[in-house]
């Protein structure tokens, strides 16, 4: 996007959007993306409730 801009011919739409450009550098800065690592979300452990939903008029118990 820089080299582009930078090759606009000076004027309104080069200023709007070298000031886009700054604002969406300081943006990027300040959530710091890649200051941590991804990772995976946790999952739950299961519960016998998580399969109500699943198994109709059988129960999560037991029979």
């Amino acid at each position: 996007m820089r080299t582009r801009v930078e090759a606009m011919p000076p004027g309104k739409a080069r200023t709007e959007a070298e000031a886009w450009i700054s604002w969406a550098a300081d943006t990027v800065e300040l959530l710091g993306p890649l200051e941590t690592p991804p990772r995976s979300p946790g999952i739950p452990e299961p519960r016998a409730d998580d399969l109500k939903p699943f198994l109709g008029h059988w129960s999560p118990y037991g029979p």
